[in-house]
């Protein structure tokens, strides 16, 4: 054995258990030392000749250490690995996997591990991110071109089966001609999936161009979009507006009930029949554009509230996408960790490679109100906090920007441990939804996105009382 497979081996110290399988994935032998791996020595017979992707269904080709080492022919630690064995058990360990080679060939791997279950009930342990995710960090996000339609369907990443529902739908919609309206509150992702639809059609390749309705003077909209006639007013020029140079192509307009409701009766025009008309000229001009238009709550309110006409209600959204809330799809939380702690790692140069558990845990059970923009910001704030030698993210990173957060409740803040205000807060919310679902945990636990289990153990801790 080599130096660096000691080396491996010493990582390990008090083995609980060995298990050894061939090239085909079957386990040939295992052995437990630690009755909390199994309760009954007699379960080790019981996988003995099992695929091991049966055994431990949680497991992929990808995910599992024991065939990537028979795959590379290199030893492989891992410093903590989860699973879920074929009766359901959530088993956490430490690992050395090493191929069993003959004659220079790969006959199978055997793997050393010793169980660290017990660590994840200390209250600050570390939530292992996926290590693939940080490669080639630096290089990720180079090439990215804002201006452009740069993001695909693909590249939105999900757990979620709502979110996975939405995309299957876009790819469909991205097909078709007709217009397409995104609703979703703020930091939901609505350009993101306008970038996608327009990169899934026939128009991909074509000019994509986005303009925010309330971003601009309602005395200039009409010109931006629709362009000018020279000497229709002073200084005015012969200017085609976006819908011209989008030719081919898309407009993105997002905020679309901030426009305003005379130019909409324009816009209606677009999108019947293909026309526009410069502000001045008198002579129509054919174009060939997809509109896809955003707001921020649901259209059905902005026609309630006057805000939006409803003839071009009926015209814009025969093709509806509602983007849901980061707080109804918190599977994605730790995807989207990943993901944006990679992206910070190469623009910032840190190397942050894991969160503490109390980051994990205040991130799932935080509502989100900025959305995924929000948990952005906040990774960003966070890796800026740490030091370069530093791999793990702690709530002292976060402090700084929580504080912020906290300061702009309703009521005057008092300075206070930050464990204790955000305990504050979460009593708060609790109380607050056990009173609006008069007492129902159930409907509670729901409207929080817990466990309602867990919600029973919170309410009795800080002693709340439902009242039906």
């Amino acid at each position: 054995m080599s130096q660096k497979d000691n080396n491996l081996l010493n990582q390990i110290k008090d083995i609980d258990g060995i298990t050894i399988i061939d090239t085909k994935g079957t386990i040939l032998f295992t052995v437990k030392f630690n009755p909390r791996f199994y309760s009954e020595i007699h379960e080790q017979d019981e996988i003995v000749g099992e695929n091991l992707f049966s055994a431990f269904p949680v497991l992929d080709q990808k995910g599992s250490t024991l065939i990537n080492v028979m795959r590379t022919g290199s030893p492989i630690f891992k410093e903590r690995q989860e699973i879920i064995d074929f009766k359901g058990r959530k088993i956490a360990t430490t690992n050395v996997s090493l191929p069993i080679k003959a004659h220079g060939k790969v006959i199978g791997a055997i793997e050393l591990s010793k169980d660290i279950s017990e660590r994840d009930q200390e209250p600050n342990h570390v939530i292992e991110l996926n290590p693939e995710m940080f490669k080639n960090s630096k290089q990720l996000f180079q090439n990215i071109q804002p201006e452009h339609a740069y993001y695909r369907l693909k590249d939105i990443i999900t757990n979620n089966e709502k979110m996975e529902k939405l995309k299957r739908s876009a790819e469909k919609i991205a097909q078709g001609i007709s217009s397409v309206f995104i609703y979703g509150e703020t930091g939901t992702g609505k350009e993101l999936f306008a970038q996608a639809l327009h990169n899934a059609s026939e128009r991909a390749g074509k000019p994509f161009i986005t303009q925010n309705c309330a971003a601009i003077p309602e005395t200039l909209i009409e010109s931006i979009l629709f362009g000018t006639k020279k000497g229709s007013f002073t200084g005015a020029e012969d200017n085609p507006g976006l819908f011209e140079l989008a030719e081919g192509g898309t407009v993105f307009l997002d905020e679309m009930n901030s426009m305003p409701v005379h130019l909409q009766s324009k816009l209606l025009r677009v999108l019947q029949d293909g026309y526009i008309r410069r502000l001045g000229d008198k002579k129509i001009r054919k174009v060939d554009v997809r509109v896809i238009a955003a707001s921020n709550k649901h259209p059905k309110d902005s026609v309630k509230d006057g805000s939006l006409r409803l003839d071009i209600y009926y015209r814009l959204c025969a093709m509806l996408l509602h983007i849901p809330p980061l707080r109804e799809r918190k599977d994605d939380i730790k995807l989207l960790l990943e993901f944006f702690i990679t992206k910070y790692n190469g623009l910032l140069g840190k190397n942050v490679r894991n969160v503490s558990k109390e980051v994990y845990t205040f991130f799932v059970e935080y509502n989100w109100p900025g959305n995924v923009r929000e948990l952005e910001h906040l990774v960003e704030f966070a890796i800026n906090q740490m030091d370069d030698w530093e791999d793990t993210m702690e709530m002292q990173h976060l402090e700084e920007r929580l504080k912020h957060l906290i300061e702009h409740e309703e009521e005057e803040v008092q300075i206070e441990p930050m464990k204790a205000a955000i305990t504050r807060i979460e009593k708060k919310m609790i109380t607050k939804a056990i009173q609006q679902t008069r007492g129902n945990v159930s409907q509670a636990a729901k409207l929080l996105d817990i466990p309602r289990q867990t919600l029973q153990n919170k309410l009795k801790s800080y002693g709340i009382v439902p009242k039906m």
